[in-house]
């Protein structure tokens, strides 16, 4: 699997997604093929589509105010977290972990790195539509068959540093099940179903970094996923999840 980083410079809200990964692909030289896949951080798509709230125009509850004394967090932003989340299980100094749109997330995906100075940037409002529209417009600019996928960062249980997660993909399938076939033992695999949404959304975040690299997009070549209709990425209830079945909320 190859990677290219494709840099940018700042998006604003209002600006084409499109329009900017042309130009990149071009500052960059590069073509791209058939079966390539864009990788767009969220951040960028969420920019764009104006999901930017300023902070010194939230009324905050005491609730908010509650969680922001005990995990030292401004109470502003503590409103948003909450206004974007379904649920909440607790935090550490800095987060809240939240359950929204079916993925366990920190402080709801709002985040203020990268934001403009006062703000934060929610998650683009509905992904996988972000994600269709995106892969439809770079279809009919390039007549190629691609893929696009929407990165975000993660934490993992127990683990120091951020990870990448696929918030939508539009133009190949999220998953590979493995179920049903053989190891290298000849066993049938039971359980298993790699997340091919999530990986690539892994690699590309890496190049993507978390601060002032102005690398919002990752053109992703020869990617082990299958080409077809996506659809949303799969996600597991609540009490069918290793780690969230564990829990109990504190909010909502």
């Amino acid at each position: 699997m190859e990677l290219i980083p494709l840099k940018s410079e700042l998006i604003t809200p209002g600006a084409s997604i499109t329009d900017k990964i042309l130009s990149s692909l071009a500052s960059a030289r590069v073509r791209i093929r058939s079966k390539d896949i864009i990788a767009v951080a969220s951040k960028a798509v969420a920019i764009a589509e104006g999901r930017v709230i300023e902070l010194n125009s939230i009324d905050t509850s005491r609730e908010a105010r509650k969680l922001a004394r005990r995990h030292g967090i401004p109470a502003p932003m503590v409103q948003v977290v909450l206004d974007e989340a379904d649920e909440v299980y607790g935090g550490v100094t800095g987060a809240l972990l939240t359950l929204k749109s079916g993925d366990a997330v920190a402080n709801s995906g709002v985040d203020q790195k990268n934001a403009p100075p006062g703000s934060v940037v929610l998650w683009p409002r509905d992904p996988t539509a972000s994600a269709t529209r995106l892969l439809n417009t770079l279809h009919r600019r390039l007549e190629k068959r691609i893929g696009v996928v929407i990165v975000d960062s993660r934490v993992t249980p127990l683990r120091l540093g951020t990870t990448g997660i696929a918030l939508a993909c539009a133009g190949f399938k999220p998953t590979r099940d493995f179920r049903g076939k053989q190891d290298l033992f000849g066993r049938k695999v039971r359980i298993t179903v790699q997340a091919s949404a999530d990986g690539v959304a892994s690699a590309a975040q890496l190049l993507m970094g978390e601060g002032r690299e102005g690398v919002p997009f990752v053109l992703v070549r020869k990617a082990p996923v299958e080409f077809g209709r996506s659809g949303s990425i799969p996600k597991l209830a609540r009490d069918a999840c290793l780690y969230m079945s564990c829990l109990a909320k504190v909010h909502r």
